[in-house]
């Protein structure tokens, strides 16, 4: 066969994910017709990785997040962020591997630690805005949010026009 893991090995990762964001969502209230469009948009996905399924997937665990009306920081919320975002990085990786193919996992390791570093900082964010009152924000925080919404608006720009 081979050195490497299967191509089948992103697609079983697809899998567990989007296994665990279905659990997370049926433990929190959501069912019925909502949660078969999230069943059958995560069968699509495991099979056809590259097509819009796995963007359905994201667009209605959003909405779901959103009819929870939970707040932003609660658990079931932030468990879902590794989850949709570990679903996203294995469809983007198994839809460009064929199924019989082999991957090194030296293949997979930049991804991984981009992986990494984006939940780190999205927890590092999360316990800044936790520690933030919701009652009152201060004008330097709005300021500081404006300069970091510039600065990423600046680093999109530079990346398009780079490549």
């Amino acid at each position: 066969m081979g050195r490497g893991l299967s191509g089948w090995v992103p697609r079983i990762m697809v899998a567990a994910a989007a296994g665990g964001i279905v659990a997370v969502l049926m433990a929190n209230g959501i069912g019925g017709a909502a949660l078969a469009l999230v069943v059958l948009a995560v069968v699509l996905s495991v099979a056809m990785p590259s097509s819009p399924a796995p963007t359905l997937v994201l667009v209605l665990v959003g909405l779901s997040v959103l009819v929870l009306g939970r707040d932003p920081l609660a658990g079931p919320v932030l468990a879902l962020i590794p989850l949709v975002h570990l679903f996203h990085v294995s469809c983007a990786i198994a839809g460009t591997l064929p199924a019989k193919s082999r991957v090194h996992l030296s293949a997979l390791r930049t991804p991984a630690l981009r992986f990494v570093a984006i939940q780190a900082g999205v927890l590092a964010l999360a316990g800044l805005l936790a520690l933030v009152r919701v009652d009152h924000v201060t004008a330097p925080l709005e300021i500081l949010a404006l300069a970091g919404l510039a600065a990423v608006a600046f680093l999109m720009i530079w990346l398009i026009y780079r490549a």
